[in-house]
């Protein structure tokens, strides 16, 4: 018996609408795999830096490009859990300079080892999403508020410590070593121990980028995540503790920031109060929607962000080798954002459209 390939009508009735045009069939694609798109892109400018300039992926440069999505891919991951829910924590950019600088001060101060004081000031990074969680769910304050507030208030406490003057961490190996340091050398191998050192930091961002996407995807809790997102009355109605996932995201969000700059002070052997500032927030912000996350819940994806991260590190770096000045950099960010967007919500309206 011949088989017959079902008409566009015949596809409606089952709940699926089949794309119409060129441009639809390539937002159905994107919305099954959201890391697709971006990926494109940061192709696309590394190949465009590197003939600009032969340097671009020399092992020196790519160092500094990983480390720089390092610091903002962890943070722009803790960020995407956080924005699936629909909130967002600002306040993370203060974590990650009070953590590390709590770390160096009981280890110069009380004598506590390195290792024990950096999973203080990771807990402590917990302790403050506890905290904007609390406030955000109990009270009913729209979590920008509450962390704006945690923003200025941790940044007022930790330029106050040591009258806003950085700190020299101490050096206690290995931990220093598998944390950040940096020990390569041009006479060393690049597959080396001091070799892979150059890289540590991007390392155990795509450790925590592949664990979060891994609880996102295969566990309960990732998605009562998504469901809370996605619509948390009717996550409500199934049981789901919204309150309670929306806290656990707080929680996981400040641990991540303050991890981020335990990391950060590690690799360049220096306690700064200001090195997470604004700036660093908003730029782990846009590396999450740049890499597919909605502002508006329900959706977003780690991998995504890391590669957004990724983009944002060539970027900044890419430009500065060309000689450009750093508000350019500014420029060109500021447009991938708003096309990011625009993007997410064509994306959005064709999976909406599929169900139809």
């Amino acid at each position: 018996m011949a088989r017959t390939t079902p008409t566009s009508q015949q596809v409606r009735k089952v709940g699926i609408k089949a794309p119409e045009g060129g441009f639809e069939k390539v937002l159905m694609v994107l919305s099954r795999y959201r890391e697709a798109s971006i990926a494109v892109v940061a192709v696309v400018l590394v190949i465009y830096f590197q003939i600009s300039n032969p340097a671009f992926l020399s092992s020196q440069e790519l160092s500094v490009v990983l480390r720089d999505t390092a610091r903002f891919g962890m943070i722009a991951v803790a960020q995407v859990m956080l924005m699936i829910t629909g909130e967002i924590d600002l306040s993370v950019g203060s974590t990650f300079s009070l953590a590390p600088y709590v770390m160096v001060l009981m280890t110069i101060s009380w004598g506590v080892p390195l290792a024990i004081s950096a999973l203080a000031g990771i807990l402590l990074g917990v302790l403050i999403g506890l905290i904007n969680g609390l406030i955000t769910v109990r009270f009913r304050v729209p979590s920008l508020i509450t962390t704006v507030g945690t923003l200025f208030l941790l940044q007022g406490v930790v330029v106050s410590i040591y009258n806003s003057q950085p700190i020299v961490a101490p050096v206690q190996e290995p931990f220093n070593a598998i944390f950040g340091e940096n020990l390569y050398s041009p006479t060393d191998s690049l597959w080396s121990w001091h070799g892979l050192t150059a890289f540590s930091p991007f390392l155990w961002t795509v450790a925590v980028v592949l664990a979060m996407a891994l609880v996102l995807n295969r566990t309960t809790f990732g998605l009562h995540t998504i469901a809370t997102g996605s619509n948390i009355i009717g996550a409500k109605e199934i049981g789901i503790r919204t309150d309670r996932i929306k806290i656990y995201n707080f929680m996981i969000a400040g641990g991540l920031a303050a991890a981020a700059g335990v990391i950060n002070t590690v690799e360049f052997a220096s306690a700064d109060p200001l090195a997470g500032g604004p700036f660093l927030t908003l730029q782990a912000v846009a590396a999450a929607v740049i890499g597919g996350t909605s502002l508006l819940g329900g959706s977003g994806t780690p991998i995504g962000a890391l590669v957004g991260a990724f983009v944002v590190a060539t970027l900044n770096n890419g430009l500065v080798m060309m000689g450009a000045q750093a508000t350019v950099s500014d420029i060109y960010l500021g447009a991938a954002i708003v096309l990011a967007m625009i993007l997410n919500v064509q994306v959005d309206r064709m999976r909406a459209r599929r169900r139809i």
